[in-house]
């Protein structure tokens, strides 16, 4: 058993040692509660008994499309088209970007229907 600073039910410090032999007096009388060898700071301790915190991993942000992502997969013919700023599906679709998958994916689709890209085309861009 080590002994912990416990503050707001939180493990403020574990000190490995018995406080008085490792700290000056004062510091030491803050050590008061013992606890179990795997606690260590930031652990909680609630009503005598500890916790441990959960592990909360991040969510990836969804991944945007861009009009260089749905370029990149273009071929030269395509590229032609899509480099054509005066076509107004063209206007309308970078007006549109970036998007996530599905709106990305509806976007092809009105490429692959307006002619602009082939449907192989939409694949490749979405993979």
């Amino acid at each position: 058993m080590k002994y912990a600073w416990i503050e707001n039910d939180k493990i403020r410090d574990v000190a490995h040692d018995e406080p008085s032999k490792i700290y000056h007096p004062d510091v030491a009388a803050l050590y008061t509660t013992q606890v179990p060898d795997n606690a260590v700071n930031g652990d909680g301790w609630v009503n005598g008994a500890l916790v441990k915190p959960v592990v909360v991993e991040p969510t990836p942000a969804a991944r945007q499309w861009t009009a260089d992502n749905f370029r990149t997969g273009m071929t030269l013919a395509e590229k032609t088209k899509w480099d054509n700023n005066s076509a107004p599906e063209i206007i309308a679709i970078k007006a549109e970007l970036p998007k996530e998958l599905a709106g990305a994916t509806e976007l092809l689709d009105f490429l692959v229907i307006t002619s602009v890209i082939s449907a192989e085309t939409k694949t490749k861009i979405l993979t």
